[in-house]
């Protein structure tokens, strides 16, 4: 039992350095991961806001669309 003892923690000293290497990897990548994720949501964001401009400046030259045929049609108003 000593023995088997002494061989892991012999393993983990001999490995401890690339355990920490890849925790430290790991939450690196996962705080690059968050980072993109709130990225995309911004970008998200902005698109919807931007079609969402698109639309109501559509909106309003079809309303002056209508307005300058309907001054093009009746010219005593």
């Amino acid at each position: 039992m000593d023995f088997l003892l002494a061989f892991v923690l012999t393993g983990l000293a001999a490995c401890g350095g690339w355990i920490a290497w890849a925790a430290v990897r790991g939450w690196s990548r996962a705080g690059d991961r968050r980072h993109e994720l709130r990225l995309a949501r911004a970008r998200s964001a902005a698109e919807l806001r931007r079609a969402e401009l698109a639309a109501q400046v559509r909106e309003l030259e079809l309303a002056n669309e209508t307005y300058q045929d309907f001054v093009r049609r009746h010219p005593e108003h």
